[in-house]
């Protein structure tokens, strides 16, 4: 969940979270529209807008159930969505298809919405109402056609990792393929967003877009190669046992001897005549004790109680 986000509620069970950052993009949208197509339009603009992104990411979402991936939450804001699946995908095939089920769906979107603004004139209605379902449908398609573009993090990006995953059979390093081609992509969409800045053109989203796309990619390629150097480790084969028991009335000089026959404990927790377990001595505040002193001072001088 980004920091910042609200739960707005649950769809097919999974929490869907809406960032404050998406209000700047419902003022933009406003300021764009409620001059020529009216209040009533561009509250109908917006609420289409963000339903379009929603069913963008509920559909990643439904299609990785069907391949057995389930999704944590849903997030909106300001550039888009993101659907937070609790593993990889199971195979390369599956990966492609839940990469590709929410550009199809901003597709049919689209599609939908040019066909309600063709049926509403065909029968005579026009004005704000038509031109709101138009310029969804376009927004729509600038939504399939943009995230199909070939680099992580976006769909796109997802099935060259599909694409190369299954030529060679390699995940982390179809993952790291992926992601240097959302490197390039990313930093391509940047410096063309900067030249059309330098040429009259208000174009910081662009610029900001394309270097949130650089940075990610980067991110998953680290990502990548992090989850290769863990795969097939267990979390028992990195526990770490190392917490020794004492009563409070030992004192550090036998502490220290019973930690050379004990093995490396770097915790000793202090239990007490009744059982309970009041507090904890690390290694190093035993250590800090004068040598001279070591045979008088207790543990229970120097436990840190469990409260603190």
């Amino acid at each position: 969940m980004f920091p910042g986000s609200l739960k707005i509620g649950r769809i097919t069970g999974i929490p869907v979270m809406i960032h404050w950052s998406v209000a700047l993009v419902i003022l933009l949208v406003a300021s764009n529209l409620l001059g020529t197509a009216g209040l009533a339009a561009t509250v109908l603009a917006s609420v289409g807008f963000l339903g379009s992104i929603l069913a963008h990411e509920l559909a990643h979402a439904v299609v990785a159930r069907r391949h057995g991936v389930q999704t944590l939450s849903i997030d909106l804001w300001a550039l888009g969505g993101m659907a937070h699946l609790d593993r990889d995908s199971p195979t390369p095939r599956a990966d492609g298809w839940i990469a590709v089920a929410g550009p199809l769906s901003s597709l049919v979107l689209g599609v939908g919405f040019v066909g309600a603004a063709f049926g509403l004139d065909a029968i005579g209605i026009s004005g704000a109402g038509v031109s709101t379902l138009v310029w969804l449908a376009l927004i729509n398609g600038v939504l399939a056609v943009f995230n199909m573009l070939p680099g992580a993090p976006l769909d796109g990006g997802r099935v060259v990792r599909a694409w190369r995953w299954g030529r060679h059979g390699d995940r982390y390093r179809a993952s790291r393929e992926a992601a240097s081609a959302g490197r390039a992509l990313g930093w391509t969409i940047a410096a063309i967003g900067v030249w059309l800045t330098f040429n009259g053109y208000s174009s910081l989203m662009l610029v900001a877009t394309g270097i949130f796309i650089a940075v990610n990619a980067s991110a998953e390629s680290r990502a990548a190669s992090l989850r290769e150097v863990l795969s097939g480790t267990r979390v028992g084969d990195l526990t770490w046992f190392g917490v020794a028991e004492a009563s409070p009335d030992t004192d550090v000089d036998t502490m220290l001897w019973q930690r050379s026959r004990l093995g490396d404990s770097g915790v000793v927790a202090v239990r007490e005549d009744d059982g309970t377990l009041s507090g904890l001595v690390s290694e190093e505040r035993l250590l800090q004790v004068a040598e001279f002193e070591r045979p008088i001072v207790r543990l229970r001088s120097l436990a840190v109680p469990f409260d603190r």
